[in-house]
């Protein structure tokens, strides 16, 4: 037996009396063991040059096929049975295929949660690290990359997204800033999208011509129910209305647009002016004249209060006092005569309601008083005098 030693010994081949087989070393120690030199230690098919093998290099354990179009696979069977569970892609643009999941760990020991399971991923052309994928803490998955760093985070525990928001409250949250949200759509001039301006939640579309609609979606077609327009209009099932319409709703709870029962214009002035003796005569209250145009014949409904009183004739009586309202003309179309004024007094008086029925037009709704010896309008009240013009178009 030492004979044989020796010889195989002369061959770089040696078996011990433990049964261990040494290549290029005399003193081996596992059951097959190497020389420890770097460089090819077995090849499994190649005589010379490439080939299929392992091999050793400083601080690296190499697994190699000959050629780049050959691959490197683990699995599980035989040779001619194979079951392939993942390959080592060695050209192309795919590195590895895998049959299965992965699961990843944090590797560090002791274990540093600021190394967290991941993936760091290169730029397109390898120039520099782009951004990370994983495990932000003990709640969150994320990427990580850019100024905003964690800028899309979801938390594993709660079931919510963030998006530059670490700690989202709610399925999805944005972060605590002002700004464009959402981008539906980036035109040419703007987005159509979602934004937050101070103290305003912001609904928009893309330019000047385009409208903001709400309805519903019948098997990928949108039924339009309200839209607003660009110069501000509201459309109601595609109809914006006309003039001298308003919103109603029908006893089935529909909107629509229907005819004003309530165009309303409202005028309030105070006044004082004492009038001196003459004949009597109408004048206009000034700061009560209101400018109406309608396009449709409509009623009109108008309504005067105000005061009048006797201020300086003592020995004169009583004076009548007398407001009225006049359309286009200081001449009073209907007046309602006050009682009697007392020396000295002031009185209220109003015209009541009254309805006039005028065809489509300009109009000068005019407040006048009744202008005598010893008769004057008085602002005696916060509001002074006050006129309303109510407006309802006829069908």
């Amino acid at each position: 037996m030492k004979a044989i030693n020796t010889i195989l010994s002369v061959i770089c081949f040696s078996i011990t009396y433990s049964q261990n087989v040494g290549i290029g070393t005399t003193t081996p120690g596992f059951p097959l063991n190497f020389s420890n030199g770097l460089g090819d230690k077995i090849s499994l098919w190649g005589n010379s040059g490439n080939h299929y093998g392992l091999g050793v290099q400083s601080g690296l354990l190499q697994v190699h096929s000959d050629a780049s179009i050959a691959h490197i696979a683990f699995g599980y069977g035989s040779s001619s049975s194979f079951n392939e569970r993942m390959r080592i892609i060695n050209n192309g643009e795919y590195g590895l295929s895998l049959n299965g999941r992965i699961s990843l760990k944090n590797g560090t020991v002791p274990v540093d949660p600021a190394f967290s399971p991941g993936i760091w991923m290169y730029k397109a052309d390898n120039s520099a690290l782009l951004g990370f994928m994983g495990v932000h803490n003990n709640q969150n998955l994320g990427f990580f990359g850019g100024p905003a760093g964690w800028g899309f985070t979801y938390d594993a525990i709660n079931s919510r997204v963030g998006i530059g928001n670490i700690n989202p409250n709610a399925p999805l949250a944005f972060a605590a800033s002002l700004g464009k949200k959402i981008t539906l759509y980036p035109g040419a001039t703007g987005d159509v999208g979602f934004g937050v301006a101070g103290n305003r939640l912001q609904i928009y579309s893309d330019n000047v011509n385009a409208d903001v609609a709400i309805g519903y979606d019948v098997f990928g077609s949108f039924v339009e129910r309200f839209a607003f327009k660009p110069n501000g209009a509201l459309a109601i099932d595609g109809n914006i209305g006309s003039y001298g319409k308003a919103l109603s709703v029908s006893n089935t709870g529909v909107t629509n647009w229907g005819n004003s029962v309530n165009y309303l214009y409202n005028n309030i002035f105070e006044f004082s002016q004492t009038a001196s003796s003459g004949t009597l005569s109408y004048e206009a209250i000034p700061g009560l004249t209101q400018t109406i145009t309608l396009v449709k014949r409509s009623k009109v409904i108008v309504n005067l209060t105000g005061q009048l009183g006797s201020t300086s004739c003592f020995g004169c009586g009583s004076q009548q006092g007398e407001l009225g309202i006049s359309i286009n003309t200081l001449l009073p179309i209907t007046t309602l005569v006050a009682s009697k004024i007392p020396n000295g007094e002031f009185i209220s008086i109003s015209t009541g309601n009254k309805v006039f029925s005028l065809e489509a037009g300009t109009y000068n709704v005019i407040g006048v008083y009744l202008r005598s010896s010893d008769l004057s309008i008085r602002n005696v009240t916060a509001s002074g005098f006050r006129m309303t013009v109510q407006i309802i178009p006829e069908e």
